[in-house]
């Protein structure tokens, strides 16, 4: 387990626990953290950002609850899931990142002029301090 609990998972954890949901099969807590995307997308149709945002919560909560129920817990897999990416190379495409492995080559070539080490996926840790948005931008 990581050594930072966020104060506010572990609230989470215990919020549920008290009402039973550590208990709940995958499938249904699965079930709850599509629900709560949905209302994501439904109260940015409706351009609702007071919804947004307590939809965006309510998808946190049902994360929590869902490593829960794999006996994971919800620190350690963003954790994870950091480490992974936090050196990534890629480009800023229409506002949405796309990984040095899912670009062409001519991509690929204009990622390493621009973010260094050539020909891997990932960048150098030294390289977090001089990154900025426009490394990440095709131009």
């Amino acid at each position: 387990m990581t050594e930072k609990v966020l104060k506010e998972f572990e609230a989470v954890r215990q919020w549920g626990a008290i009402r039973g949901i550590g208990g709940a099969s995958f499938q249904r807590q699965y079930q709850r953290v599509l629900q709560e995307v949905v209302e994501i997308h439904d109260a940015m149709n409706n351009n609702d950002m007071a919804e947004v945002s307590d939809a965006i919560g309510d998808t946190v909560v049902t994360l929590i609850n869902l490593a829960k129920t794999v006996n994971m817990n919800a620190e350690d897999c963003l954790k994870g899931a950091f480490d992974v990416i936090e050196l990534r190379k890629g480009l800023n495409k229409d506002g949405d990142f796309v990984r040095y492995g899912k670009l062409n080559d001519a991509d690929k070539a204009i990622c390493d002029q621009k973010q260094g080490n050539a020909g891997n996926q990932y960048f150098e840790r030294y390289a977090l301090d001089t990154l900025v948005p426009s490394n990440f931008l095709k131009d």
